[in-house]
């Protein structure tokens, strides 16, 4: 998962460098799916992430690899990290939203 992690984080940062150039106020974030999350076992789409924050998550990271441009029938486990771009204001309420508060 480390080494899943540090490619995923490369990749997102030269990503994420590029468009801090062109928008102000684009932030990521790596978000982690705890056992007691209410969304363990459901899928992306139930999280209405997009809906609710304008955040996009843009990979899972999980022990068995990255699941990179997740759909939102993609089903979120235990001890997955949500990688998500968006504004601070969005990513602080998707972080809420996936703990379940």
């Amino acid at each position: 998962q480390e080494r899943a992690l540090i490619e995923v984080q490369d990749f997102a940062l030269t990503q994420l460098a590029g468009l801090r150039g062109q928008v102000a106020g684009l932030h990521m974030e790596q978000i982690p799916v705890r056992a007691d999350s209410p969304y363990v076992g459901r899928t992306l789409g139930d999280t209405k992430a997009r809906t609710l924050t304008r955040c996009s998550v843009v990979a899972i990271i999980r022990d068995t690899g990255v699941l990179p441009a997740p759909v939102p029938t993609d089903r979120l486990n235990s001890g997955d990290l949500l990688v998500a771009l968006g504004t601070r204001e969005g990513l602080d309420k998707l972080v809420r939203i996936i703990a379940g508060g």
